[in-house]
Order: C-alpha cells, then structure tokens, then sequence
C-alpha cells in the first residue's frame, strides 16, 4: 500500500507554501488528492484477495508488515487514511483499543467510500478530455 503519500503531502504542500513555491504547491496538493483515491483502490483489492483467501485483511497486513520487517511511524493523515478506507488498527496500534471495527458489517463502509471516490474521478477525468 501507498498509503505514506497521504501523510506526507500535506506536510510537503505546507512546506512548498512556507517557501513561496505556490506553483509546485498546487501540483503536490492535486497529486495528494488523487493519491486517497489511489490507495482506496489498493484498500480494495487487499480486502478482495484477502476475503477470497479465507484470511482476515487486519492480520494479513500486519503479517505482511513483520515478513517484510517493516514497522510504520506517524505522524498519520487520519483523515485521508480513513477516506482511502483504511482502518486504523491496521497501522497505529494506539487504535486498536479505541477502534473496533464491527465484524457484522465487513467493509461496506470500505466499499461505499471507493464507490464515492470512483464516481468522483469519473466526473473529473471526463472533465479533462478534450470535447469532441
């Protein structure tokens, strides 16, 4: 997952500003948007090949994250992340107490977020193509 972009742009967007470079600050803030949709297709797709394996996406993730000895460190973009559709106990383990995701309802809030999302980047790729 890609998730890191959306932590780190906003951060790189204020940074760009604080230097004057408004310009460049446009264009990362534009990628940093994108980036939610993006990850909220990765979300999707883990989730999928997960539920078709039989195994539950948190704990596929956080073993993924120990074989590849990768340990994740915020500071986290919550916002973006849960409107990728992450769920936080997947990354910061201060969530998991707070957090409990219903298992009765597996993942269609997930679901109706990227449908969201994929409606909006229709909307705005056709407003990018040239009329014909």
């Amino acid at each position: 997952m890609e998730a890191r972009g959306l932590d780190a742009g906003p951060r790189l967007v204020q940074k760009l500003i604080g230097f004057g470079d408004s310009r460049t600050s446009n264009i990362v803030a534009r990628i940093a948007d994108e980036e939610v949709a993006h990850v909220a297709v990765g979300v999707h797709w883990f989730v999928s090949v997960c539920q078709r394996m039989g195994s539950a996406p948190c704990s596929t993730f956080k073993d993924l994250l120990k074989e590849y000895n990768v340990e994740l460190k915020g500071p986290f973009n919550y916002s973006a992340r849960d409107e990728a559709g992450i769920p936080r106990d997947w990354y910061d383990t201060s969530a998991t107490s707070e957090i409990k995701q219903d298992k009765s309802e597996p993942l269609s809030e997930v679901y109706e977020r990227l449908a969201c999302i994929i409606s909006m980047e229709n909307e705005n790729s056709s407003l990018n193509r040239p009329s014909g």
